[in-house]
C-alpha cells in the first residue's frame, strides 16, 4: 500500500470518528473550500447563511402527511416563484406539529459541496440553515413564548413568528436595519456571532439539505462504527505483518552473510507468524455484524430520541459496548432489558449513566454485553 493511499485511508477513518465542528458558509461557499484545503480528514456541520436561502411556510390545513409530501409541495411552490432556476435548488423540508415548511439552497451548489468534501476526506454531518440552528440554541423559556425571533445578517433578516412554542410563520426580508421590522421588540435576536449550542426545550424545525436515508437513523452510526472497528483492527494487522516481513527479510540477510550459523529448519522458517492484532482482525471479520447491528436497531426503534455515539467490540473476549445519549434513563434501561432477552446476548448491563458533556443534550449512557462471535480462531 502506497504512502498516499494509506494517508487517505487514515483521513477517512479520522473523519468518521471525529466530532463534527460547525462552519458558517455564505453564498459561493469559499469558507468550505478553504476548510477542505486546510482540514482534510475532519467532520463538519455547515451552517448556511440566510443570504444563500429562500424560505417557505405551508398554509395551515394542507394535507402534507410527511417530509416527502412537504418537499414535493415546496418544489412546486419554488418553481412557481423562481421558474427554471428552482430546478437546481436543494430543498430541506421541516415539519413541526401542524406547521410545515422548507428552505431552498439557492446560493450554494449542494453537489459541489459534497464533491469537495469527498475529495478532501471531510465528512459532512449536516447542512442546515443558520436560523434553525440558532433557534434550537435559544433558552426553553424563550422558545416557549409568543412573539418574533429574528435572525439578522446585515441586510437580510429571517423573522420567525412563535406562538407558545410553535412556529406559525417564517419570512426572509431585506432590511437596512432592525428598525425596518417594526416597533415590537423581538423575543430574541441572533447573528453569525451567536453561541449556537443546542438547548433543551420545545422542539424546533430541523431542516437538513443532506438527503434523508430510507433506513432507520440508528443504522448508519452503528454500521459505520462497526466498520471502523474492523478497519482499525485490519489496519493494525497490516502494519504488524509488514513489520514482521521486514524483520524476516533482515534475518534472512544476516543468515546469508554468516553462513557458519546453521539455518533454521525450512518447515519452521516457513510457518505463518501470528500476532495478536491479526487474530483480533480475523475474529472481528467473522463476527455476525449484520444480525447483531440489526438487533440493536430493532430494540431501539421505539426510542427515537436515543442518539448513538459509538460502538466498541472485542471479538476475542466476545464483549460489546454501546454508547449513546438519551433524555430519559428509563429508555436506556428498557433498551438494555430488550437486548438481554436476545439469543446470543448475555450479561447485558447498563454500566454507566451520567450528564452529557458541554455541547451535548441529554444523558450519556453505556451498555456492556457479551455476544456470540460467530466462530473464528
Amino acid at each position: 500500500m502506497s504512502r498516499s493511499m494509506s494517508e487517505r485511508l487514515r483521513q477517512q477513518l479520522s473523519a468518521r470518528l471525529a466530532k463534527p465542528r460547525r462552519l458558517f458558509v455564505t453564498p459561493g461557499g469559499d469558507e468550505f473550500a478553504a476548510w477542505c484545503r486546510d482540514m482534510p480528514g475532519t467532520a463538519v456541520e455547515l451552517i448556511v447563511s440566510a443570504k444563500a436561502l429562500h424560505e417557505l411556510v405551508a398554509e395551515p390545513g394542507l394535507p402534507l402527511a410527511d417530509l416527502d409530501a412537504v418537499q414535493a409541495y415546496a418544489q412546486q411552490q419554488f418553481a412557481h416563484y423562481f421558474g427554471a432556476a428552482a430546478q437546481r435548488f436543494a430543498i430541506a423540508p421541516w415539519q413541526l406539529g401542524e406547521a410545515a415548511g422548507a428552505s431552498a439552497l439557492q446560493g450554494l451548489d449542494l453537489a459541489s459541496l459534497r464533491a469537495q468534501a469527498d475529495a478532501a476526506r471531510v465528512r459532512l454531518s449536516a447542512v442546515r440553515p443558520a436560523w434553525a440552528v440558532w433557534l434550537a440554541s435559544l433558552p426553553a423559556s424563550t422558545r416557549a413564548g409568543s412573539g418574533r425571533a429574528v435572525w439578522h445578517e446585515g441586510d437580510v433578516a429571517v423573522v420567525i413568528q412563535l406562538d407558545r412554542g410553535g412556529v406559525t410563520s417564517l419570512q426572509s426580508r431585506r432590511v437596512q436595519c432592525l428598525a425596518d421590522l417594526g416597533a415590537d421588540t423581538p423575543l430574541a435576536i441572533g447573528t453569525p456571532d451567536s453561541d449556537l449550542i443546542p438547548q433543551p426545550g420545545p422542539a424546533t424545525p430541523q431542516p437538513d439539505f443532506l438527503p434523508r436515508s430510507a433506513r432507520s437513523p440508528l443504522a448508519w452510526p452503528l454500521a459505520a462504527t462497526g466498520a471502523l472497528v474492523l478497519a482499525t483492527a485490519a489496519w493494525s494487522a497490516v502494519d504488524s505483518h509488514r513489520a514482521l516481513d521486514v524483520a524476516q527479510a533482515a534475518r534472512d540477510r544476516v543468515a546469508t552473510l554468516r553462513p557458519a550459523v546453521a539455518p533454521r529448519p525450512a518447515a519452521r522458517r516457513n510457518e505463518p507468524t501470528e500476532n495478536r492484532s491479526a487474530i483480533e482482525a480475523r475474529t472481528l471479520l467473522a463476527m455476525p455484524w449484520e444480525p447483531l447491528l440489526t438487533r440493536v436497531e430493532t430494540a431501539g426503534s421505539d426510542a427515537k430520541t436515543i442518539a448513538w455515539l459509538g460502538l466498541d467490540a472485542s471479538a476475542g473476549r466476545g464483549e460489546l459496548r454501546l454508547e449513546g445519549l438519551t433524555p430519559d434513563k428509563l429508555l436506556a434501561l428498557q433498551l438494555a432489558e430488550q437486548l438481554g432477552t436476545t439469543p446470543g446476548w448475555g450479561q447485558v448491563v447498563l454500566s454507566r449513566f451520567s450528564a452529557a458533556e458541554t455541547g451535548l443534550v441529554g444523558q450519556r449512557f453505556e451498555i456492556n454485553a457479551r455476544v456470540a462471535t460467530g466462530g473464528g480462531s
